[in-house]
């Protein structure tokens, strides 16, 4: 376990101790312990022993028995997770109160005492429960809830509601790398060819994802055929590890295999209409996984491979747009991807632009983009340090960057609003900017920038004055507060903080955060039109938390000839690694690399964007 699987288990200890009512004091130490250990400077985990069960670091595990705040429970708890995987204390908390009710807690409006009285004296354990609450309007006569606060579960519980058939991207891989470490034995055993491939949302690289879709290669169609409906061994115990609901195979010929307690497979006629879709020709094994997530995997040969992709990567509206597929139920089975375009007339459509019919239309014409590669970014323009809210120091930052082979990296901690983050105020910013300063100095093959996020405050006004900002190389002004503001009261503090001419990047401008938090009410026609107007850049946010600004408004942007900044949000150094989850974005919204700040050198930063 990582040291954030280990804090998410002492968070939620901490939290359901509080919801049925036990001494804060003790949820207290559950929470510091999660604080402690998510932001220690190197995992507690290490590689496996030579018999092949999980190890961990024990000079690190001193480490942490030595830290104010780690008492023995503590301590041993953490070194049965690392051992393990499990804490029983956890599964007996889990088997008395469910997990459900943590949910509850993501609803805004609501924090943990409140959750706890809805737990004790209403018997609410579960959003449904929440839901049936609302409906029968016993909220609105509880002491503490008001008319503002009873809008604003409701809006949170519908947003969450909705996301129950939704995973964030990365929920979704770390689920898939889950089933695919689990059909490893298949592999060995020869059942599968080679390791599982993404398709579907995973390879489209979506921000939400409906479902998990896997690629399954088989030796020969025979081994999916399933000889006298007798499921193989390997595969049982797969059936068996991720099934929740009876998993249906299909074929072609609409037959289903049904999973059953027998471990066997009984043939039950699809009564549904054949369509002509030749994707309905694609055997399938089907289930369902945490809350009826669906998961297909898709088997194939060797040889029918490059189809299967290029079929299963499609979403339905890039499908429907494309040129007549019938004939792609008989062509040769060693074509590839380009090769299956080249058929339907058209150059090949990178995966991440399969979600709608616009690329085949920009194929057909000639105008599909050269997209943005990861080669092509230079740097880092939003970064953090131990001087507010980050895990490394300054100087580890800028050394892991460097070694990196970034060519620049912004130092951008918090300013003095975001007490949360133990942001900066002038003084100590100053101080940091002359830190900065004397390391950029130091170190060779590396600019590091002198920066801060500086929140945009309630009327668009920023934290620091201009006196101090001028002595900045980059300013990112960011929202951090006040989220329920008016869509008019929320454009125009953006649009005033992207007036101001030393504002160089607006970061993560709709504030969602996936999975927890909608993006806050805003006109984003009216604040790129304004970043248009006045050359500010428009941060996409690499933080899989975030992933902020969506594909959609990057496009908007693009084509409103708005620059944009593919920027990690680093905390800590194996954050330094959200490059990719933010070029993912960028590739989605059709970004090339002329249109990335980050592409450009530190010279043509100073030029074109008025940084450094």
């Amino acid at each position: 376990m990582t040291n954030r699987d280990i804090s998410v288990v002492f968070r939620a200890i901490g939290s359901l101790l509080q919801i049925r009512g036990e001494d804060a004091f003790r949820s207290r130490i559950y929470d510091r312990a999660a604080d402690i250990i998510e932001k220690l400077p190197r995992e507690l985990s290490s590689e496996t022993d030579k018999q092949g069960a999980p190890g961990y670091d024990k000079e690190a595990v001193q480490q942490l028995r030595a830290t104010p705040g780690i008492g023995k429970a503590i301590e041993d708890k953490t070194v049965e997770m690392l051992e393990t995987g499990r804490c029983k204390y956890y599964d007996n908390l889990v088997a008395e109160m469910g997990t459900d009710i943590l949910e509850v807690l993501e609803i805004r409006g609501i924090g943990v005492k409140t959750v706890g009285r809805f737990y004790q004296e209403l018997g609410v354990r579960s959003l449904e429960d929440l839901q049936t609450l609302l409906e029968s309007k016993k909220l609105k006569n509880m002491k503490g809830i008001g008319k503002k606060t009873l809008r604003m579960i409701t809006e949170s519980l519908a947003f969450q509601m909705q996301l129950r058939k939704a995973k964030p991207l990365r929920h979704s891989l770390q689920l898939a790398e889950q089933i695919v470490e689990s059909l490893t034995p298949l592999i060995a055993d020869g059942w599968i060819k080679q390791k599982p491939e993404w398709t579907g949302h995973l390879r489209r690289l979506e921000e939400v994802c409906r479902g998990i879709e896997l690629i399954i290669v088989c030796e020969d169609e025979a081994a999916f055929r399933f000889a006298d409906n007798i499921v193989p061994d390997p595969l049982r115990s797969f059936l068996e590890l991720f099934s929740q609901n009876p998993i249906v195979f299909k074929t072609g010929e609409r037959i289903a295999y049904t999973y059953n307690s027998d471990s066997t497979a009984f043939v039950e006629t699809d009564r549904s209409e054949p369509t002509d879709d030749v994707r309905d020709t694609l055997p399938v094994l089907q289930f369902s996984v945490d809350r009826d997530f669906p998961v297909s995997l898709y088997l194939c040969t060797p040889a029918t491979y490059p189809l299967t992709l290029f079929l299963t990567t499609a979403a339905d509206a890039h499908f429907s747009a494309l040129p007549d597929c019938s004939a792609l139920r008989t062509t040769e089975t060693d074509i590839t991807e380009t090769g299956i375009y080249k058929k339907l007339g058209l150059p090949y459509i990178p995966p991440e632009l399969r979600q709608d019919g616009d690329s085949v239309t920009a194929a057909a014409e000639g105008t599909l983009p050269t997209l943005i590669e990861f080669t092509d970014l230079r740097g880092d323009l939003h970064a953090h340090t131990d001087w507010s809210d980050g895990r490394h120091t300054l100087q580890e930052m800028v050394e892991t960057a460097k070694a990196q082979g970034f060519a620049y990296i912004a130092i951008t901690d918090h300013s003095v609003s975001s007490t949360v983050a133990n942001g900066l105020n002038r003084e100590r910013l100053l101080k940091q900017v002359a830190k900065v300063r004397e390391l950029d100095a130091e170190i060779d093959g590396i600019k590091v920038f002198a920066g801060s996020e500086v929140d945009i405050r309630r009327y668009g006004e920023l934290d620091f004055p201009d006196e101090i900002l001028e002595q900045l190389d980059i300013v990112v002004a960011s929202v951090h507060s006040n989220f329920t503001l008016t869509e008019a009261e929320m454009t125009k503090r953006i649009i005033r903080a992207i007036e101001n001419p030393l504002v160089n990047i607006i970061g993560h401008p709709t504030g969602r955060m996936l999975g927890h938090r909608p993006m806050y009410p805003l006109n984003l026609q009216e604040v790129i039109a304004a970043a248009a107007e006045n050359k500010t850049v428009l941060e996409i946010n690499g933080s899989p938390s975030r992933l902020d600004l969506d594909p959609e408004f990057v496009r908007m942007a693009k084509d409103a000839g708005v620059l944009l900044a593919v920027n990690t949000d680093a905390h800590g150094i194996p954050q330094l690694a959200h490059r990719q989850t933010g070029l993912n974005v960028a590739r989605r919204g059709w970004l090339t690399k002329n249109e990335v700040i980050n592409t450009y050198s530190v010279e043509e930063l100073r030029e074109k964007c008025g940084i450094g």
